[in-house]
């Protein structure tokens, strides 16, 4: 059953766009009665979850992410036309599972559910699907599209769209609200939609309850747990929780055990989206304090002329009540940088707060650092007539990986441009030129050479990257200085 034919059209499109902010209060209506973008901002705004429809126009530009790559404005989706199906689903009916967002978490969740479904692999990205395709193109129980109206036929949602960050830090859910508006548009009735996508606690129940009580839809949470080029576990060995918005719609953690059991090795059933939504940022939260103690732990160690992986080291012996973290430049990719601010959204995490903070400047203010001791050393003070030549070595958020997001050498590389004018090149063999267009890229197989090398002032190895050869570094000559950044 459409949305429009449960409601007047003007009143269910409201009751709608109420669903999908964190409080219809917060924003204006036009001389129409019509929900605008414009947020009446309250005195509690910030203290509750800060949605916002606005989104600033470069956070679509330049990404080489595919999470993000060439996905326009969530504008696009409120112009899609609507179905006309309004057949339930039949409990018996084979099940037709639709991943909403195929970047690295969908991709998973679309390959590990044709195993056992007919799926269809959905996303705005005509670029991103037409990869997916291609990819693809050997599993025939996948079907990519961009066309929304072919969701129409689906029994089971998977949201599996970004959960990012504004530039000022506030979270931005407009991926997710506009998968759900889509989502809500075409589902049929008994139909059942899971958020995959990491979100604030309470975050699934404000956007599915009146979606799931109009339509007549079941709901629930299971928070992705995928982690960037790690082969052991398997996607579908790590264990998987769920959850339901039983409460709302009787049924819902049946439906998604019944589908997800087929899938996973191990399915976790929890009381409420809210603890599925705590668990998952509870889990990369607590990484972020630990890696930032250990930091710390490194900064303390420097200044005692300890060498911190040494400590790390001979404290990884201890076989009880210890973690091993490893300090280095900071933390990147999709998650872990930005879990703590959707935590933070709606908790009081003090400790948390801090980390996170301090996390988030360390690769400029260990950019100052660098940069203040070299520009007074000997070697630093010959450089009054020009910038030094910089190279960064290994600029991929993590070891083995490509992507950029939050990535610590990134923001090293900026800070050097922007605070210190440096000369700044790159060099990783997972990361193209284009990825980073406005810095110059060495290449390794033809200038990664004693010779080329010799030609700058400062070496920064903020990332050991995968198939490059260190041993070069230790050989340098003429006042090169090579500062290490990780173990």
């Amino acid at each position: 059953m459409l949305l429009q034919q449960a409601l007047p059209s003007q009143i269910a499109d409201r009751r709608f766009v109420q669903s999908l902010s964190c409080d219809s209060s917060q924003y204006q209506t036009d001389d129409h009665g019509s929900f605008t973008d414009s947020p009446r901002v309250s005195s509690n705004h910030e203290a509750f979850f800060p949605f916002d429809l606005n989104r600033p126009q470069d956070v679509w530009m330049s990404s080489s992410d595919p999470l993000t790559a060439d996905t326009p404005p969530p504008e696009a989706y409120f112009s899609s036309p609507r179905s006309t199906s309004s057949t339930p689903v039949n409990e018996d009916e084979p099940a037709l599972v639709a991943v909403i967002g195929v970047g690295y978490v969908g991709i998973q969740l679309v390959t590990a559910f044709a195993e056992h479904y007919r799926v269809i692999a959905f996303d705005i990205s005509e670029k991103r699907i037409n990869t997916v395709a291609q990819t693809l193109k050997a599993f025939p129980s996948i079907t990519c599209t961009t066309n929304p109206t072919q969701l129409a036929d689906a029994t089971h949602f998977l949201l599996a769209v970004p959960t990012i960050l504004h530039p000022d830090k506030r979270i931005d859910t407009s991926h997710l609200r506009a998968a759900v508006y889509t989502v809500g548009l075409y589902a049929r009735p008994k139909a059942t939609i899971v958020i995959e996508s990491s979100v604030a606690v309470g975050m699934t129940r404000r956007l599915l309850t009146d979606l799931m009580v109009v339509q007549g839809l079941r709901g629930g949470m299971s928070p992705e747990r995928v982690d960037p080029g790690r082969a052991i576990p398997g996607f579908t060995d790590i264990p998987k929780v769920i959850s339901g918005l039983d409460d709302i719609s009787y049924g819902s953690l049946d439906s998604i055990t019944r589908l997800y059991s087929k899938v996973f090795a191990s399915v976790i059933p929890v009381s409420s989206p809210e603890v599925a939504e705590m668990t998952k940022l509870y889990e990369n939260c607590q990484r972020m304090v630990c890696i930032a103690y250990a930091n710390e732990m490194a900064d303390a160690c420097i200044a005692h002329g300890i060498d911190p992986y040494e400590v790390c080291k001979a404290a990884a012996s201890k076989p009880f009540g210890y973690m091993p973290y490893t300090p280095g430049l900071g933390v990147g990719g999709h998650c872990i940088p930005v879990n703590p601010y959707y935590l933070l959204s709606n908790s009081t995490f003090p400790v948390l707060r801090l980390a996170t903070e301090r996390m988030w400047s360390r690769p400029s203010r260990l950019c100052d650092e660098l940069m203040e001791a070299f520009l007074k050393s000997k070697t630093g003070g010959e450089f009054s007539k020009h910038a030094p030549r910089v190279l960064v070595v290994g600029v991929g958020f993590k070891r083995g990986q490509s992507g950029l997001s939050h990535s610590p050498a990134v923001s090293l590389i900026q800070r050097l441009l922007d605070q210190w004018e440096a000369h700044v090149t790159f060099v990783d063999p997972l990361v193209k030129e284009q990825d980073l267009p406005y810095v110059p890229r060495l290449d390794e197989h033809t200038e990664w050479n004693k010779e080329s090398l010799e030609m700058f002032d400062i070496i920064v190895v903020a990332l050991k990257q995968v198939s490059l050869d260190l041993g070069v570094l230790e050989v340098l000559q003429g006042g090169v200085q090579v500062v290490t950044y990780c173990p």
